[in-house]
């Protein structure tokens, strides 16, 4: 029969496993989310890289243009000098800018539009990632809520109420057992106690008559 001891016990155990239960579930929503967050942040800096290409591509398609602008100055200040031959190297020069140029329009109109699909494919993602983290919220939540719920009612459960019930039984039957052992001791210890009282009383009274005796046979003879 189970005692008060061991059922106590039993109920810190299961209190333990349900703690353990939980900790694991949030463990795994947790990685999940934690996951989820690095992958987020990966993906920002990939976008910042693809935006930075961009920006490079930019800057070069300026400077292109820019040199480009400056050989044909050239080239109209050579044109007006009447220098032939200044005026075809800086076409040329002025050409080969242009061209270069073309080319990094090209590539930078190609990153543009990699870098806003990037963009979206982020946003989504992080709208993904917000979700994700609002619902496991919840569920951690209402797992938690639910596992209390099943767990406290099987602490309160019919099953422990009986062994309470039996260990309490069997401790007022071996209260009363004590109470009858404690009440026999008591009525020997009386009897004992009794006993020794009227055998002291009658050996007082021998006593006694065996005084008066002498007393009374003394005067006698001495009479």
């Amino acid at each position: 029969m189970k005692g008060i001891k061991e059922i106590s016990e039993q109920i810190r155990d299961g209190i333990t496993r349900f703690i353990e239960a939980v900790d694991d579930t949030e463990s795994v929503l947790d990685k999940t989310i934690v996951d989820m967050k690095a992958r987020l942040a990966e993906a920002k800096d990939l976008v910042a890289t693809a935006i930075a290409e961009e920006q490079r591509l930019k800057r070069a398609y300026q400077e292109a243009t820019d040199s480009a602008e400056i050989w044909g100055k050239k080239a109209d200040t050579a044109s007006q000098a009447e220098d032939l031959e200044r005026v075809s190297e800086a076409r040329q020069r002025q050409q080969q800018h242009l061209s270069r140029a073309d080319d990094y329009k090209r590539q930078m109109n190609a990153q543009a539009a990699v870098v806003e699909r990037l963009k979206t494919a982020l946003h989504d993602f992080y709208q993904r990632f917000r979700d994700a983290a609002k619902r496991a919220e919840t569920l951690c939540y209402r797992q938690k809520q639910t596992e209390t719920r099943a767990q406290l009612y099987k602490l309160l459960s019919d099953e422990i109420d009986n062994d309470v019930s039996k260990a309490l039984e069997a401790a007022e039957q071996k209260l009363k057992e004590t109470e009858v052992e404690a009440e026999v001791w008591e009525r020997k210890r009386r009897r004992t106690t009794t006993e020794t009282e009227t055998t002291a009383d009658k050996t007082d009274l021998d006593q006694a008559l065996a005084d008066l005796k002498n007393d009374i046979l003394g005067s006698r003879g001495n009479d």
